[in-house]
């Protein structure tokens, strides 16, 4: 770990919580998704449990219960011994990708929690679609409370569906997403989404199957749409055509 990546971690506002004392593993491992988020940990580089907690001055224990929670997120991969290491990188086609595979699960699940949610359940999933993240703030930390809520809603509507296979397969799926994200919301497009979010929730608030699914596909075909003209032109910017491909072994292609 160079000094400026110490440095950073030192300056964050989770460096700054845990300065304080504040629950432990809770700062670290919103230091480290920050981390990741920008890319000061860059894909393939080595987490040692040890170091990080001397750097953070804290015991190993609630870095390794932080750590243990990124890598659930699939943000980071654990190795033999007692290290981890950050996780490829996705390149803009495999985002497609995902976006389409999950076009083809969640809006069948969008119908599913319609025809059986209960009404303390539909007022929980309002409140959070409602919640909107960290709206127009363009930060490490503000991705992270956009990414958060962003994942939020949607294991909400797939706990509704009440499959918990795929619940489980899509939070995988969803973190992949968490890199990409730093580069999506500098385009300014990721405020839309809790207008989308609510359209989904209001769908099954009535009890309206059809409706429901077709406010999730709307919503994902809109992402996908916006994740295109990030790229591809419009706002896109140099930078956004610049992110690097990994491969599965980490390599730029």
């Amino acid at each position: 770990m160079d000094r400026s990546q110490i440095e950073a971690i030192h300056e964050s506002a989770a460096g700054q919580r845990l300065a304080q004392r504040q629950p432990l593993p809770g700062s670290v491992y919103e230091i480290v998704t920050d981390m990741l988020m920008t890319h000061a940990f860059e894909p393939g580089a080595r987490l040692n449990i040890e170091e990080l907690a001397r750097t953070l001055g804290v015991s190993p224990t609630p870095v390794r219960e932080a750590l243990a929670r990124v890598e659930a997120d699939g943000l980071i991969v654990k190795q033999p011994g007692r290290s981890y290491t950050v996780a490829p990188l996705m390149g803009v086609e495999q985002v497609r990708e995902l976006i389409e595979l999950r076009l083809l699960v969640e809006p069948t699940l969008a119908a599913k929690a319609a025809a059986q949610a209960e009404p303390n359940e539909i007022k929980e999933l309002r409140r959070a679609a409602r919640a909107g993240g960290a709206g127009a703030e363009v930060t490490a930390a503000g991705n992270r409370l956009d990414m958060l809520y962003d994942a939020t809603f949607h294991a909400m509507v797939a706990d509704l569906a009440d499959n918990q296979m795929i619940s489980d397969m899509l939070t995988r799926l969803r973190s992949h997403l968490h890199t990409f994200r730093l580069y999506y919301y500098r385009a300014g497009l990721g405020p839309v989404t809790k207008n989308e979010h609510l359209a989904v929730v209001e769908a099954i608030a009535k009890h309206d199957p059809d409706g429901a699914e077709e406010a999730m596909r709307a919503h994902l075909v809109s992402a996908l749409e916006r994740l295109e003209t990030f790229v591809d032109g419009g706002s896109a910017n140099a930078e956004a055509r610049q992110i690097p491909k990994f491969t599965a072994g980490g390599v730029k292609a």
